[in-house]
């Protein structure tokens, strides 16, 4: 059904093509990199790993410039309007937040030079991208709970 046949589906929901890209992309994201931060944590032997990580991180790179694609999306039809509507401003503030941090470190990653200033990106684009993840689930349940409660905070 479509918001023109149903006029109560409130205008910041996203459709399901758009909401199924998003939770793809998202596992990419995920895919790619949470392999990647077991074996750096584990200390396992680069030399090991060092050929799939390049490959991981060329998936990685590929998810991160469909998510924002994605993302840029959201800003006229869901993020705009909801934020307009108080509709779970808690939420999605933290997750945007957590998201802008996380592509500003990916970009320092790429283009940043000296070990020290690379080192910090990285560690802040991990942290970062893991509290995106676990934000956006937050995100969703609180919008979720907001819905069924109809309420407009």
């Amino acid at each position: 059904m479509t918001r023109a046949a149903n006029p109560r589906t409130p205008a910041f929901r996203r459709g399901r093509r758009r909401r199924l890209a998003l939770y793809v992309v998202s596992a990419l994201l995920l895919g790619s990199a949470l392999p990647t931060l077991a074996l750096r944590a584990a200390h396992a032997d680069p030399a090991q790993w060092l050929g799939w990580t390049a490959w991981s991180m060329k998936l990685h790179g590929a998810a991160a410039f469909a998510a924002l694609f994605l993302l840029g999306t959201l800003w006229p039809t869901h993020m705009r309007a909801a934020w307009l509507r108080r509709h779970n401003r808690l939420a999605g503030g933290m997750f945007a937040a957590a998201t802008a941090v996380t592509v500003a470190t990916g970009y320092g990653l790429y283009y940043f030079n000296g070990e020290t200033l690379r080192s910090v990106s990285d560690g802040l684009h991990w942290g970062s991208g893991l509290a995106a993840a676990w934000l956006f689930v937050v995100h969703r349940r609180a919008g979720r709970r907001e819905g069924r409660r109809g309420s407009g905070l």
